[in-house]
């Protein structure tokens, strides 16, 4: 295999590694209580890409129109807004589930691209896009004690709502981004996700509240892990378009589709070994469950990128 597989790769394992340190946050430490604190934290966080963009691209950064610059500051509050929804389906969800329901957002990308942008939506992406909700509807299907289906309504909309808003940011900032630069448009996007951590700080009592409550009251742990998860993400990114660079990006994409089954062997092997930290359900019929929903999804992820 060729580099810039294993470079693709790094993507989608740093991200599960993410994933489980979101829920691990929100099930140890917050009780429920944590998403806003979270929010918050990953909004401000991003204060520290802008002087990191300034200092390569400064004579750059305002060379763009006004619509554009406001576009891109309402493109960094939809990825708030996307992340807001993750969390909470997170905090009432395992990792294993709600990561495999995300891949909801090419299925939006893709229609959301042909109103947008006007990119053709094929007979073949649509029935793809069928597969991977058939995988979906299976994998939003609890079987309880008495072997019981109950479908799980609130996550899958929680997720829906998060998948849309995904979604959403990632075409405009691509409507934008194809005009100007990559990276001008990426300091604004940032810019507008540090202006509504600053804004929902000022404005919002719950969050506000949260938030000070995890950098006063709690100890160091708290603290580190929500920077190394913000760090990790960040170096997924990375890794994920630098290996753009190096292959067609719809094989990079399918590639990155691998993160639900690096979630669920995560999650089996943090509950077998480590259960203070991550506990999920892994009796056979759960890992049945989860591993066909889940080969499902990245099948008709594999297909759908293929066929752009």
């Amino acid at each position: 295999m060729e580099n810039w597989f294993f470079i693709a790769l790094i993507a989608p394992i740093l991200w599960s590694i993410v994933n489980h340190i979101d829920k691990h946050l929100l099930s140890r430490y917050f009780e429920g209580r944590g998403v806003g604190a979270i929010v918050l934290f990953s909004s401000l966080f991003s204060v520290f890409v802008l002087p990191i963009i300034i200092f390569f691209y400064h004579s750059q950064i305002f060379n763009l129109s006004f619509y554009d610059l406001v576009s891109l500051l309402f493109v960094g509050l939809l990825s708030a807004g996307a992340f807001y929804f993750y969390l909470r389906a997170m905090d009432i969800e395992e990792a294993s589930i709600v990561v495999p329901l995300l891949q909801l957002v090419p299925i939006f990308g893709y229609f959301l691209s042909f109103l947008i942008l006007g990119e053709n939506l094929s007979t073949q992406q649509v029935m793809y896009s069928l597969l991977i909700i058939a995988g979906i509807a299976i994998l939003s299907v609890e079987i309880d004690i008495e072997n019981n289906f109950l479908f799980k309504k609130r996550v899958v909309y929680l997720v829906a709502a998060s998948s849309f808003l995904f979604a959403l940011h990632d075409v405009l900032f691509k409507k934008i981004a194809v005009q100007d630069t990559f990276w001008v448009s990426a300091f604004w996007q940032y810019a507008g996700l540090t202006l509504f951590g600053i804004f929902t700080f000022l404005l919002s009592k719950n969050f506000r509240e949260e938030f000070i409550k995890m950098i006063k009251g709690h100890n160091l742990n708290i603290l580190s892990l929500n920077v190394v998860s913000e760090t990790l993400y960040i170096m997924g990114n990375l890794a994920n378009n630098f290996a753009t660079l190096l292959a067609p990006v719809a094989i990079v994409l399918v590639v990155s589709s691998y993160q639900p089954l690096f979630v669920f062997i995560g999650g089996v092997f943090l509950t077998i070994f480590l259960p203070k930290i991550i506990s999920e359900k892994i009796s056979k019929k759960h890992l049945i469950h989860k591993l066909i929903s889940i080969i499902i999804i990245i099948i008709g992820s594999y297909l759908l990128y293929f066929s752009s």
